[in-house]
């Protein structure tokens, strides 16, 4: 992988291929989250093109504080190597942004990722809920 750079419109089939979701409803979500200030979606590129990509989130609430925390999400990668790379992105770029702490969302189905997460310093320290609507 030769670089980590802001995604521009002009990746938004490649992200749709990684996603295993091409079409308008993806893209049209990649255009709103790269226009979106509190939003960085970066790609991992190499010679042959995007090879992955991430979410970071940075979100100001109530818990900690007060405290602004990042949020780690959408990480997606063609090869090996591109995930530890865009992982260390995140990390680093949320600490830049002042974060005192980055969450990232894996699902539950995942539990195999959990020692490889462990090895950036992250752990399983709580459980969510959802509701689809």
């Amino acid at each position: 992988m030769d670089v980590i750079r802001r995604a521009r419109a002009s990746d938004i089939e490649a992200l749709g291929r990684l996603f295993g979701a091409p079409g308008e409803p993806l893209a049209t979500a990649l255009r709103q989250l790269m226009s979106t200030s509190h939003v960085t979606l970066v790609v991992a590129e190499d010679d042959n093109g995007v090879v992955g990509t991430a979410q970071l989130t940075v979100l100001r609430g109530l818990m900690w504080e007060g405290a602004t925390r990042g949020l780690l999400e959408g990480v997606r990668a063609a090869r090996r190597g591109v995930t530890s790379a865009l992982l260390t992105w995140g990390i680093d770029e949320a600490r830049r942004r002042g974060c005192s702490r980055v969450h990232l969302d894996s699902g539950l189905a995942r539990a195999d990722l959990r020692d490889f997460y462990a090895r950036f310093g992250f752990e399983h320290s709580h459980q969510g809920f959802t509701r689809v609507l």
